[in-house]
Order: C-alpha cells, then sequence, then structure tokens
C-alpha cells in the first residue's frame, strides 16, 4: 500500500499537479506510513485492507500476549512434547506415567551408538519406525557429518549400518524420562519428571497422589508430555524435576503429595484393632509388595487359624529408620487420657522403628500435613523410600479394600426417626426466635450493638440464631449416625466430604448468603412473588430448612441457586485477577537468585538480601520445632537445666558416681556449668523479650532434634535406668566445637562473625536448649557412641539444609504467594463480635498493597494504649473520644430556622424559660438590636453528647470560636430535658434591611458550615472502636503466662492519621500499627514500612487458614522495598528497575520501551535468562 501511494505521489509530480494535490498525496502517504508503524493512533482512523479489516502494524505484531515477544520469544511451540487426557491408575509408581503406544511410537529421544548399546540400537533399526506389536523401533539414524537417514525409506541393510559415534532417534522405552505438565503452571510443581511406561490405549495414566501438586481431576482434563533430548536435559530433570525430589514443597516447607481418596479410606480401616485378615487374602496382599523376601511375618493370632491384623500391613513398608507419635483426627485430648502407649479409642499412633504399634491412620497422619508420617519418611530416609511407601501404601491397601469391599448408598444419609424429631425440633425452635427477634425490632425494643445501626444488629442476632440451628442439627445428625455409617466414615478418614455435608444431606441446607448478608429484597420489598411484602422471616429470607435428603420446596431452590450463583461468578472473576497478580509477582521477581557468596541478588547485582531468609536455609528442609525453655516456669527451668551441686544428699542415678564427685568438688568444672546455665537463662530471656514476644514455642528451624533424640535412643537401645557413660564436660566441649563448625556466614573478619552470629542464633538457643548436659544425662540417657552419632547426623543434615547457590528463589517466591490468592475469596469482611471494624481482606487487598495503593478502601490504624490505661475500661474510653473525630453533625438530633424576631423572648414555648434566665445574666454584652430575627434552632442529642463527653459550653466555645463576632450563640443547662442551641446572626449595621437575607444566611451556616465544625478528636480518624485484647507477655518466673491474666484494652479506628494519633499522650507508639504503606513510610521510614508489609501480607494469605513460609514474604518485601522507596509490583515499579530493555519490553509496554531503547540507543548485557530467550543462540557472544 505504501508503494502504491508512493507511486501516486511520483506520477502527481511527474505530471506537474498543482501544489495542493502533492500535499494531499504526500499527508496520505504519511498516515499509510505512520498507520504501518502504528495502527492504532488516537485521533487518527485505521488502515483497512479492501475487506475491511485493519491491517496489522508493527506495532501490534510485537506487543501483547500473542505478540512477538511474549507469543514467539518468551514461549514458543515445541516438538517433542505430546498431549492427551488423563486418567487414574493407582498401580503404577508415583514417579511413573503412562504413555499411550501411539504417543511412545512417535515420539523419539537421540540415543548415541556406544560400544554397550549397539547391538540394542541396531535391534531397534531393525524394527524400524513400524515395529512388531509390544516392541519399540526408530525413526532415523543420524550419521556423524550430520545427514539424515529416514528409516521409512532406507530398507537395505547396508545402509542401515551403525557405526560408533550415530545418533539413532529411537522410540521411547520403558523408564525413559519425561517432563508432565498441567496448565495452569501455578508453582514449581505444575511440572515434573516422571518415569514413562508404555500402555495399551490412548490416555495418559497419572497416580492418584501426584494429582494434588498439579491440581489435576479426572473429569476430561488434558495433560502435556516433553521428552528431554539430551543428557544434560535428562540430569536435570532426574536430579531436580523428578516427582520424588517434589514431594516436599517450598512454599509451606511440608509435603504436597499424600495418599488420598479409597486408599486413605482403606488405610483408616485396615488398622482398626479389630481388622483381621485372613492367611490367604495375606498372602495376596505379599505379593503386591516389592521388597518382599519370602519371610511371612508372625501371624497376630495362632490358633484356631493364622490370622494377621490390618496394622502388621503397615509394619511390612514403613521405612524401620521411623519414630513417630501423632494422633488421629478424632482424638479428644480431654476424654483420652493416655495410658502408656495407647488410648482407649486408638487414636494415638504410635511408630517405633517402622512398627505401627498403636493407633488408626487418617488424613493427619498419612496426608500433605506438617511431621506426618510422609514428610518424615522424606526428610530421615530420603524421596526414594517416600516414594515407595506411597506406591506400596496404595497396592497392599487397594488389594485388602477390593476383598473386603466399600459401598455408600442413601441410607448412609438418613437419620432415626428420635434425631429427625430433634433436628425439626431445632429448627421449629428457631423460627420461633427470629419471630421474636422481629416483634422485639417491630416494638423498638431490640438493643442495637455497639458500632451497629438497628437493621445490622437485627440482621446479626438472626444470622446467629439460624447458623446456631444449622450447627445445632447437623451435630444431633451426626452423633446419630453410627460407627459403621459409610458417610462418616470417609468423612473421619478424610478421604471426601466433611460434617457440613453430612448434616446439609441429612439435617437441613441452612441460610442461603449473597455478598455475606441474607437474601435481599429485590422488587417491591420481597425476595419473591411467593411471599408478602417486608416479609423478614427466615424462610422469606433464604433460609432454607429441609435436608437434601427431603428435597427443597421450589421458594428454597431459587434461594439455593442465588447462593450458588455467587460462588461461581466469584470463581471466574477472581481466577483471571490471581492470573494476572501472579504473573506481576513473577516478572518482578524472576531474576532474584542465591548466588556463590550466599548473597541474594537480582541480574544487575543489587542486594536483595545478605542472606536468604536471613538464616541462610532451603524452605524444604525446615521443620516446626519447640523453644522448651520458653514454657517452663522458672522452677520447672531449674529442675531440668541446673545440676543440684550445693546439695549434699545430691547423688544422681544418671551418671557416674565418680563424675557426680568431679562436679562436685573441681572448681573448674563448677564454673562451666554456670556458665552454661546462665547461658541459657539469658537465651530464655531473649526468647522471651527480643524474638517470641507474641508466645508462640514453636518455630521453624532446621535439623529436627527431638526426632534425631529419638532415633538414636532406638537405634543403640537407650536404658533410662542405667548411667550414661559420658563426663557432662565432653557434652558441653562437643557443642562448643558443633556451634563452631555449623557455618552458614564464612570469614573471619568482624562483619562475617556478627552475620554469622545473627543467622545461627535461633537454631544455637534451640541447640544449647535441647542439648543442655543435664537433658543429655537425665532426659535422653544418652552414651559416648549414640551422642557422637547424633553431633554427627547434626552437622550432616545442617550442611543438607543450606540453600543450594543458583536457586532461583525469587520465581519460587512468587509463586508461594500466588498459588494460595487463587482460593482466596474476593470479598470483604466484618470481623467477628463487638467491633464493626470493616476490613478489606482476600484478592482486593493483595492487589492493593502490591500495587502500593495511594487510596485503600478500608485504611485503619490499630492504636495500642500505654498499660497504665490499657487496663482500666474507663481510661481507654477517654482516649476513644479524644481521638475519634466529631463534628457537630453527628451529635445534631435536629435543626430548625425560625422567624422570632424578640430576642428577649420567644415565640417557641419550649425555650421561653431557659432564654429569660439567660439573659437575667447574660456571660456577655450583647447587643439586641444588632440580632438577625432569623433564628437557627439545634436540639442536639444527649446520649451522643454523654457518649463523646461534651458539655453545651464546650460546643458553644467552638461556634464562637470559628465565626468570632459574627453569631450569637445561647444555650441551656446540660442536665434539661432537651439540650438547644439557639444562634443568631449579628449586623454591624442597625438598619431593618441587613436583616432580610439572614434566613438565606442562616440556612447556608446550618447546611455548610456548622454541620462540618470540628468539636474535637484526630482529623481522619472517622470512627474509633474499642475492644479488648489478649497480649503475651514473658515473666521470667512463669514463663508466658495465660493470656487471659493479661487483658488489655485497646482500640481499632476507620480512617488512619498516624502521626497525630501516636502523639496522643496515652497511646504507646512503639506498637501502634496503620495499615496504609504510604503513611507508613512518610511517618516512620523504610524499615517500618519492611515490616508493616510483611506483616499485612501475613495477615491476608493466613486469613483462610494458609500458611507460607517467611522467607518467600521476605523476599517480596525486601524487593519492593530494597532501594529505600516502595516500588509497586506494576508496569511503574517493575519497568523503571535498572534492567535491560529487553528484559522490560517482555512485561508490558513493550513499544514505548524498545523505541526508548533505540532513541538512546541502550545496551543491553544480556544478564538474566529472560533476554537470553530473545537471542538464544549466540547469547555468550555479547556477555561483559
Amino acid at each position: 500500500m505504501i508503494i502504491r501511494h508512493n507511486e501516486n505521489l511520483r506520477r502527481q509530480e511527474t505530471n506537474g499537479a498543482s501544489a495542493h494535490i502533492i500535499t494531499e498525496f504526500a499527508q496520505l502517504l504519511q498516515f499509510h506510513i505512520a498507520t504501518y508503524f502504528d495502527n492504532d493512533l488516537p485521533g487518527q482512523p485505521r488502515t483497512t485492507q479492501r475487506s475491511g479489516r485493519p491491517i496489522k502494524s508493527i506495532c501490534s505484531r510485537l506487543k501483547g500476549k500473542e505478540g512477538r515477544i511474549r507469543g514467539n520469544l518468551m514461549g514458543k511451540r515445541v516438538d517433542f512434547s505430546a498431549r492427551t487426557v488423563i486418567t487414574p491408575d493407582p498401580n503404577i509408581n508415583i514417579d511413573e506415567l503412562g504413555v499411550p503406544w501411539s504417543i511412545a511410537l512417535n515420539l523419539t529421544y537421540p540415543e548415541t551408538v556406544t560400544p554397550y548399546n549397539i547391538e540394542r540400537l541396531k535391534k531397534l533399526v531393525e524394527y524400524g519406525p513400524h515395529p512388531p506389536p509390544g516392541k519399540t523401533g526408530a525413526k532415523y539414524i543420524i550419521r556423524e557429518d550430520g545427514q539424515r537417514l529416514d528409516l521409512c525409506y532406507v530398507k537395505k541393510s547396508s545402509d542401515q549400518h551403525l557405526e560408533l559415534g550415530y545418533k539413532v532417534e529411537r522410540h521411547l522405552t520403558d523408564g525413559d524420562f519425561v517432563l508432565l505438565n498441567r496448565q495452569p503452571s501455578l508453582h514449581k510443581m505444575s511440572i515434573m519428571g516422571h518415569r514413562i511406561k508404555i500402555m495399551p490405549y490412548s490416555t495418559f495414566r497419572l497416580n492418584l497422589s501426584v494429582t494434588s501438586p498439579y491440581n489435576a481431576d479426572f473429569d476430561g482434563d488434558e495433560m502435556n508430555m516433553h521428552v528431554p533430548q539430551s543428557f544434560e536435559t535428562r540430569a536435570e530433570v532426574l536430579e531436580l524435576m523428578m516427582v520424588p525430589k517434589c514431594i516436599v514443597s517450598p512454599q509451606a516447607n511440608r509435603p504436597v503429595m499424600g495418599i488420598v481418596q479409597d486408599t486413605l479410606l482403606g488405610s483408616k480401616k485396615i488398622t482398626k484393632r479389630d481388622t483381621l485378615i485372613e492367611k490367604d487374602v495375606f498372602m495376596n496382599i505379599l505379593m503386591w509388595w516389592e521388597d518382599f523376601d519370602g519371610k511371612v511375618p508372625a501371624p497376630s493370632i495362632y490358633k484356631p487359624r493364622p490370622i494377621w491384623t490390618g496394622k502388621q500391613v503397615f509394619n511390612l513398608i514403613i521405612p524401620k529408620e521411623i519414630n513417630l507419635i501423632r494422633f488421629s483426627a478424632w482424638h479428644d485430648a480431654d476424654a483420652e487420657k493416655e495410658s502408656g502407649f495407647i488410648t482407649p479409642s486408638d487414636t494415638m499412633v504410635r511408630i517405633e522403628k517402622g512398627e505401627l504399634l498403636s493407633g488408626i491412620l487418617c488424613k493427619k497422619t498419612l496426608g500433605t500435613s506438617i511431621g506426618g508420617l510422609i514428610h518424615v519418611i522424606w526428610e530421615e530416609v530420603g524421596p526414594d523410600a517416600a516414594r515407595k511407601f506411597l506406591g506400596h501404601t496404595q497396592w497392599l491397601v487397594n488389594y485388602w479394600l477390593l476383598q473386603h469391599g466399600f459401598s455408600i448408598g442413601i441410607g448412609d444419609t438418613i437419620a432415626d426417626a428420635g434425631t429427625m424429631k430433634k433436628i425439626s425440633d431445632t429448627i421449629s425452635k428457631a423460627k420461633n426466635d427470629v419471630d421474636e427477634l422481629i416483634k422485639q425490632a417491630h416494638d423498638k425494643k431490640l438493643e442495637p450493638e455497639p458500632g451497629r445501626t438497628m437493621m445490622e444488629s437485627f440482621e446479626n442476632r438472626v444470622n446467629q440464631v439460624l447458623n446456631k440451628a444449622r450447627d445445632d442439627a447437623g451435630s444431633s445428625a451426626q452423633k446419630s449416625l453410627p460407627e459403621s455409617n459409610n458417610l462418616k466414615a470417609m468423612v473421619t478418614a478424610g478421604s471426601k466430604g466433611s460434617f457440613i455435608n453430612i448434616s446439609q444431606m441429612t439435617a437441613c441446607v441452612g441460610q442461603q448468603n449473597v455478598e455475606g448478608k441474607r437474601i435481599p429484597f429485590g422488587f417491591a420489598g420481597r425476595t419473591l412473588p411467593h411471599f408478602t411484602q417486608n416479609n423478614y422471616s427466615p424462610e422469606s429470607r433464604g433460609f432454607v430448612e429441609n435436608s437434601y435428603l427431603r428435597g427443597l420446596t421450589p421458594q428454597e431452590f431459587f434461594f439455593h441457586a442465588m447462593g450458588g450463583r455467587e460462588g461461581l461468578i466469584d470463581t471466574a472473576v477472581k481466577t483471571s485477577e490471581t492470573g494476572y497478580i501472579q504473573r506481576r509477582l513473577v516478572k518482578a521477581m524472576e531474576d532474584i537468585m542465591v548466588k556463590y557468596d550466599g548473597t541474594v541478588r537480582n541480574s544487575v547485582g543489587d542486594v536483595i538480601q545478605f542472606l536468604y531468609g536471613e538464616d541462610g536455609m532451603d524452605a524444604v528442609w525446615i521443620e516446626p520445632q519447640k523453644l522448651d525453655s520458653l514454657g517452663m516456669k522458672k522452677a520447672e527451668f531449674d529442675s531440668a537445666f541446673r545440676y543440684e551441686l550445693d546439695d549434699e544428699n545430691w547423688r544422681p542415678t544418671y551418671m557416674s558416681p565418680k563424675y557426680a564427685d568431679d562436679l562436685k568438688t573441681i572448681h573448674k568444672f563448677r564454673i562451666v556449668f554456670e556458665a552454661e546455665f546462665q547461658k541459657l537463662e539469658a537465651d530464655r530471656l531473649q526468647l522471651g523479650t527480643e524474638i517470641a514476644t507474641t508466645g508462640d514455642i514453636t518455630w521453624p528451624m532446621p535439623v529436627n532434634l527431638k526426632r534425631l533424640i529419638w532415633n538414636a535412643q532406638k537405634t543403640f537401645k537407650i536404658d533410662l535406668r542405667r548411667p550414661s557413660d559420658m563426663h557432662p564436660m565432653e557434652i558441653v566441649e562437643a557443642m562448643d566445637k558443633l556451634q563452631e563448625r555449623l557455618k552458614v556466614v564464612p570469614g573471619d573478619d568482624a562483619m562475617s562473625i556478627e552475620a554469622q552470629k545473627n543467622a545461627t542464633l535461633l537454631f544455637n538457643i534451640l541447640l544449647r536448649s535441647t542439648f543442655a548436659s543435664k537433658r543429655v544425662l537425665k532426659e535422653y540417657g544418652l552414651t559416648r557412641e549414640s551422642f557422637e552419632w547424633v553431633i554427627g547426623e547434626i552437622e550432616s543434615r545442617f550442611l543438607q539444609s543450606l540453600v543450594a547457590p543458583g536457586e532461583m528463589i525469587g520465581c519460587v517466591a512468587a509463586q508461594s504467594i500466588g498459588e494460595p490468592a487463587t482460593p482466596m475469596t474476593l470479598n470483604s469482611f466484618h470481623y467477628a463480635g463487638v467491633s464493626a471494624k470493616n476490613v478489606t481482606l482476600g484478592v482486593p487487598r493483595l492487589t492493593e498493597i502490591i500495587n502500593v495503593a495511594k487510596k485503600i478502601k478500608t485504611p485503619s490504624l490499630s492504636v495500642f494504649l500505654k498499660p497504665e490505661v490499657s487496663k482500666k475500661k474507663e481510661l481507654a474510653k477517654n482516649v476513644q473520644c479524644a481521638l475519634e473525630y466529631t463534628t457537630l453533625r453527628s451529635v445534631i438530633h435536629a435543626t430548625e430556622i425560625w422567624y422570632d424576631p424578640d430576642p428577649l423572648g420567644t415565640t417557641i414555648e419550649e425555650d421561653v424559660e431557659f432564654v429569660k434566665s439567660y439573659y437575667e445574666m447574660p456571660d456577655e454584652d450583647i447587643n439586641l438590636d444588632k440580632l438577625s430575627p432569623w433564628l437557627l434552632r439545634i436540639e442536639l442529642n444527649r446520649e451522643m453528647m454523654v457518649d463523646k463527653r461534651l458539655s453545651m459550653a464546650e460546643i458553644a466555645e467552638k461556634i464562637k470560636h470559628e465565626f468570632d463576632d459574627d453569631l450569637s450563640c445561647i444555650f441551656n443547662d446540660d442536665n434539661a430535658d432537651k439540650l438547644i442551641l439557639r444562634i443568631r446572626i449579628k449586623n454591624d449595621d442597625e438598619a431593618p434591611k441587613q436583616h432580610e437575607n439572614d434566613g438565606v444566611f442562616l440556612k447556608e451556616i446550618d447546611s455548610n458550615m456548622l454541620t462540618e465544625l470540628a468539636l474535637g478528636g484526630v482529623p481522619d480518624i472517622n470512627k474509633v472502636f474499642i475492644k479488648e485484647g489478649e497480649v503475651n507477655k514473658f515473666d521470667e518466673k512463669d514463663g508466658f503466662t495465660q493470656k487471659a491474666k493479661n487483658k488489655e484494652w485497646m482500640l481499632d479506628t476507620e480512617g488512619v492519621n498516624l502521626l497525630a494519633v501516636m502523639c496522643h499522650e496515652d497511646v504507646d507508639a512503639t506498637r501502634t500499627t496503620s495499615n496504609h504503606l504510604i503513611e507508613v513510610i512518610e511517618v516512620l521510614g523504610i524499615e517500618a514500612v519492611r515490616r508493616s508489609l510483611l506483616d499485612e501480607l501475613r495477615v491476608v494469605i493466613s486469613f483462610d487458614g494458609s500458611y507460607v513460609n517467611y522467607r518467600h514474604l521476605a523476599i517480596l518485601c525486601d524487593t519492593m522495598t530494597y532501594k529505600g522507596h516502595l516500588m509497586a509490583i506494576t508496569r511503574h515499579g517493575i519497568n523503571r528497575n535498572d534492567t535491560g530493555p529487553l528484559m522490560r519490553c517482555s512485561f508490558e509496554e513493550t513499544v514505548d520501551i524498545l523505541l526508548d531503547a533505540a532513541v538512546y540507543a541502550e545496551s543491553d548485557y544480556l544478564r538474566c535468562h529472560r533476554e537470553h530467550y530473545t537471542w538464544p543462540a549466540r547469547s555468550y557472544w555479547y556477555r561483559r
């Protein structure tokens, strides 16, 4: 098109056309050149083809998801991949993948001919591309000169000749490594390595336990398989990406795979006390056991015939190194008092040396929980042992369940007649209670709750009544179902369903909500045409009293559909929002990695953290561990850690008498052990006052010391009745040396030593308190041999726990934060209880935080008070009144404008008395002639005046201060029946004409100035709520005392003004926080905003019970703050970094960035992997 218009212009010039015609043609050419580059110019029409379709400009080819950068350079279509539907197969291993023959005989792997495989490859070449059934062949031979022979056409055996160094593109065979992926790839475990197993039919076969990390189900999901084409790639797949290596996720340092579905249910049933297995079934179970060596375990019952227990099946497959104590999900700690090894209901799972001694296995032990059986096997024995255990559990338990049988039917949802009567009584009582509430509301007898309107209080109370009715009905139904009930069996095992499902099926579906409230009136004061107008009864506002078993009425069905629809829409909207959040997080942090010096840096070399997660540990090896000393009182602490050296009768049974005498008599030893105890005391104090100030005694740390000690006791057969053969001095010296050897930061300079001390501070405190010399001898009874083994294990495991240099922790952090955002809710929630502070949570709040929004939906302060004020509600209430911004509008009951020409008398009968008494003794000299005949009469709300602690005199003084001498204000006594302010305008001129417009002017004063007049409080603090909070305080004598003893009053605000609030004399400025990040950075600076950012992210993520390891949140916080200012995770933040133009253009603003780079001749040193995708072949040429 441009060429054609160019020709036209040349022709016009040659033909000597007039100037204005040439100008028109030149402008047309200019227009087409401009739209060739960008066809979306503002104010310009688009250039179109003859068909009317706009032409695709260079800009539109570059930008967007389908554009050249994101569509063809950052991600490409690839060869050697396959895609098909997935179906389950519990009989393959978790790291295996069933691949259809049709795929295996199409995809190839280039195998180099060596002396060791030449014969095998010759056979494959002989079979060719169409091998006989059950065999695989080869497609091509690639000779050393690069010549490729297609075996479809090469028939001569001489041409099929192989020599060393040739490559044979052979079909896939069993055991080949492949990558499997399911989109959306939300985290690291969405692409994992599998070994293939060729199978008939046309679907990928997947083990059930692997579906959780892929978030896959078998309702038609498809997955992608990629075949690595080199040894390097296969090595990476094998060492980094294989399924067993991915069992434990760095996101929440817990497993992402566990036993699921029928195997989990079978595991619960097979481990019950009364499950006994006959000989024929047990022999067949043994045949499913891979490691069966021909030795049949002894039966638990010999006569009259040999019978084995279900627990013995697990004894076969739990690794012998495992020791574990857990509790079943239905364990009741109060009711079930342990008697040694066992509980009455068999809910204490105890595994010792790989033997299941007691307990019923359920989701809590076999699922993906921290410290569960799978987690412990993976940490203690290794990934391969965890793979074996998951596979064996499925094969053995599934075979038993197949023989034993299990089914579920409609009969499992039916409760007995007595229970059904109880349920209907509960529901009818709730309906009567609601009717009573409606009656109270009509009669205005219902007291509004603090911070809520009458209507909100009514709705809240109704909701409480109805929800309680549903829960009570549900619990009646659950209790009535016997242990043999199949539905209950599935719920208690954790394999499917919840108790809410049972109660909805059997008892009552319950209240349906839309946007967190009861179904609102839709038209003419009704929810549906079936109901009368303004009907507030439960059935009219969405309470479904029927169960699914009985069936819903048409009205109930409509309400149920409304509640369900909201969920569907919410999910659809949320998916796109969280997807974009995750993409932004990844783009902001994808170049952040651990370097070989231990620092965390981006591709430009900027230091984000000096040590990953401040301790240099990989999240995969971290487990929650108890800091014992925090939970002890002083007396218990002394007893556990201090030797009674001054007690003459001290004769310890846990060490040799000679060593005990040494401790008493040798002064040097006494000094050492006193120093050890003082160090432990100092550790306890530091933990209580600086580190664990919240009172939480469980902290995530590497190397599970307690489990290591238990393993040592079992391995070395420790007898606690015998004294140890160790001298306490050996223990102290060994621990000192061990602490020196546990290096995270190498180096002898002062800075490295300080960094090393900080990095290992918490772990060393745990180490010292766990391996205090008295505990090692008395509590654990370790011998010299076992103690040395434990020390060696601690060192090797500590080093194993260090993060590997080159780990792309930025991506891991982004995925760990983005992935839990998907199940988050989109809506705001009210905090339960008295306070009605509205808080934005879920996806909208996460968006606000990472966008660093200037205006947030619900700005709020959490205001803590000084100790002397926080203990008394009255004093706290004074601070509440002092902080809450109060305007005259908030205390006005009514305003009226009167024509009342006589200031001394009045036409308003109610006011006659107080006007008369006021002017008998006026507060000031008033020239009555200057007063306007128009009167603004304000009646104040007594309740609000008392609540805000205001007096009439104070309000009158504020008005006078605001308007100087322009207004006259008189008021009655604070104890009068009605609190009245009478305001008149004062005019300078005494002429009567001046008063004509006073009525209009008074109206202005009433509507604008007076109502907004500030009576007190801090600007922008619109509301202040008072609440009682529990605070943990560390006491040297009692440790952390019970929370109930340490209650204090605190304030929550709507609106923020941190600086002004912190300046109030009764506010504890050190603990008061704001949820508005921009205000925090302006008032307190960058370190404070980093901490605030971390706390806000934690609140959002942990609201629905999710947990993300600290180090991932810390990376995000540091990325946003390391430059000294807040960097938003948007194009305005990410694309303002010093990274190269190729890296920036792959996020957003592609064309603008490339244009600027061209104009200013920018260089790109290809430092990040993202830029290498753009120039893959020759990237190393451009490195500097």
